[in-house]
């Protein structure tokens, strides 16, 4: 029990219970003294009145304790009894001198250096009027001593507590720094993390959405964190993800995704905070936005709302709360946030940057492979066509059968233009082509030709066809179905192998014929045509190269590699054989 109000006085700071316990130590003296001297009357009812007063100062120790901080002068009391005491007791030799120090360690401890010198002051004229009135023998030098006691030990214990009191601040004060360099310390990583999303080129808006709310939920220690992002062509709110801190490592998860908030003042508090760009804290209770189901789902009551700007435009907004706790956010916090905000924003708006620029570009680099396609077929087709007509016109009526003969070439013409057009509108469509269907578009291309029947060509497919991407498939079929023509057109060749070959890490495309070959030097590489200018800019646009075999007389080669477009089985099945590695 002893050892519990030790710690409990330790934990609780309680000078009081410290004061309590050297007041019931120091009566020790005063018993070894009665025990000595039994028979002593007075000494009895002296020493049942100090345990008494011990009593009450420990049972009802918490008002006294608030009673003395509010009224000092309640020590005078104090000390007029401890000086009776000593009086009473044998006067400068009494066994209850530490007993009387109690009040002098009790004044400096509560009321420090000028308290302890007062307390002193003021018990050297009741002891000495203790005394007096008592007729108690009393030694001089025992009376200066104890004197020159008081005043010692005020100027020590009052000293002692200045610097305890001291020590308590400056504890205090390192706690808050401490707060502050910890809250400082989660900023900068959140920042970091921002930071390092930024560099991330892979990374897409839901995945910088995702990293902004663990982040504020899990390294910042908010209970709770949604985020919209801006659609600038509705000027709308839209695309919401919630996360909260209780969720641990889970995925933020989506707070009516297609739920759009117009970005007008009518539209509720978050719209008006974000045409404001001033980050609030919104604890008013008023509805957060002009949609009864979003503000049922939210269920928000204090919050705080930051807008994310990027160069004067907005791209979104992030709100955070505490719905567990209740706790509200600080102003420390507010600044914090506020801080992982701004860096927040340009992580979200350079992503979303990134995103638009990368889709322009996909359409920029797709109008330019149609206008391709219909440049080297359609076009070149069309002005045949009208060229001929308008031959076919100046020879009416005079050569009527070679006109005749002229219109069934433009029909065959106007038949593979139409077959071409119909190509590069299937280019367009996202269908993915399949293996059965390469081998066949092939075979019918081949017949388009009016390939002679002397012409053998072999089609051979190693490996996986699906590990190709869709855009890379079809335009490996144009390739090969360019050096078909090549070959049909050019080479004399009584045979051909066409090889796709999937089954190991450089992927490659391999025409081959047994014709007559020709002479690479020939080959203009700045050449307008579509044959090969066609086969080097649909390798470039999958990041293959072209290599044209030099070997004249003895048939030609043409190879694409595809280094940049790995097979996906081929990479499992070398992470799963360690002879491969």
């Amino acid at each position: 029990m002893f050892k519990q109000w030790l710690t409990r006085a330790a934990e609780e700071h309680d000078v009081f219970l410290f004061l309590l316990g050297y007041r019931w130590l120091s009566l020790l003296p005063p018993l070894v003294a009665l025990l000595a001297s039994p028979d002593h009357g007075l000494a009895h009812l002296v020493f049942l009145s100090a345990c008494a007063d011990n009593l009450l100062l420990t049972l009802l120790y918490p008002r006294v304790n608030r009673l003395v901080l509010r009224a000092p002068a309640v020590f005078g009391v104090d000390l007029i009894v401890v000086a009776a005491f000593v009086a009473l007791t044998s006067g400068t030799s009494s066994p209850y001198y530490l007993y009387a120090l109690s009040p002098l360690l009790a004044a400096a401890f509560f009321f420090q250096m000028r308290g302890a010198l007062t307390t002193a002051t003021v018990f050297t004229l009741v002891y000495s009027a203790a005394l007096g009135w008592s007729g108690a023998t009393v030694d001089l030098i025992h009376l200066l001593t104890q004197v020159s006691s008081f005043f010692l030990i005020a100027i020590l214990f009052g000293y002692s507590s200045i610097l305890v009191e001291r020590i308590r601040r400056d504890r205090a004060l390192l706690a808050q720094s401490n707060a502050t360099l910890e809250r400082t310390n989660r900023e900068l990583e959140s920042i970091h993390n921002l930071a390092l999303t930024m560099q991330s080129s892979a990374t897409a808006v839901a995945d910088v959405q995702e990293i902004i709310l663990t982040t504020i939920t899990n390294a910042m220690g908010f209970e709770r964190a949604m985020l919209g992002t801006v659609d600038q062509d509705r000027n709308t709110l839209i695309g919401w993800l919630i996360h909260r801190q209780r969720e641990g490592s889970q995925s933020p998860t989506g707070l009516f995704h297609t739920t759009e908030i117009p970005l007008a003042p009518e539209a509720g508090v978050i719209a008006r905070t974000v045409l404001n760009r001033a980050p609030a804290y919104a604890a008013d209770g008023l509805p957060p936005t002009n949609d009864l189901a979003m503000n049922q789902r939210l269920k928000l009551g204090a919050y705080a709302i930051l807008p994310l700007y990027m160069r004067d435009h907005p791209v979104g907004v992030l709100i955070v709360d505490n719905p567990d706790s209740h706790t509200p956010i600080s102003p420390e916090s507010m600044r914090s946030l506020e801080a992982v905000a701004n860096q927040a924003a340009i992580a979200l708006g350079s992503t979303k940057l990134c995103v638009e620029r990368a889709q322009k570009l996909a359409i920029e680099e797709e109008r330019n492979r149609i206008a391709m396609d219909i440049h080297d077929t359609a076009t070149q087709s069309l002005f045949g066509i009208v060229y001929t007509l308008d031959g076919c016109a100046k020879m009416l009526p005079d050569h009527p059968n070679q006109v005749h003969a002229k219109l069934i070439e433009l029909g065959a013409v106007a038949a593979r233009t139409l077959n071409d057009l119909r190509r590069s509108v299937y280019d367009i469509w996202g269908g993915e082509l399949t293996e059965a269907e390469f081998r066949s578009e092939l075979m019918t291309y081949l017949q388009k030709l009016s390939a002679p029947a002397s012409l053998l060509v072999e089609i051979q497919v190693e490996g996986d066809f699906n590990s190709l991407a869709g855009i890379v498939r079809k335009n490996v079929l144009r390739i090969a179905e360019e050096g078909i023509a090549n070959v049909v057109k050019h080479s004399r060749a009584t045979h051909a192998t066409v090889l796709l070959d999937l089954a190991h890490r450089q992927q490659r495309l391999i025409i081959e014929d047994n014709g007559c070959g020709f002479d690479s030097t020939d080959i203009d590489p700045s050449s307008k045509g579509f044959g090969m200018m066609s086969i080097r800019e649909r390798a470039r646009a999958i990041g293959a190269e072209v290599q044209l075999g030099d070997c004249v007389g003895k048939g030609a080669r043409l190879e694409v590699t595809m280094a940049n477009y790995v097979s996906a089985a081929w990479e499992a099945n070398i992470h799963a054989d360690p002879a491969c590695r």
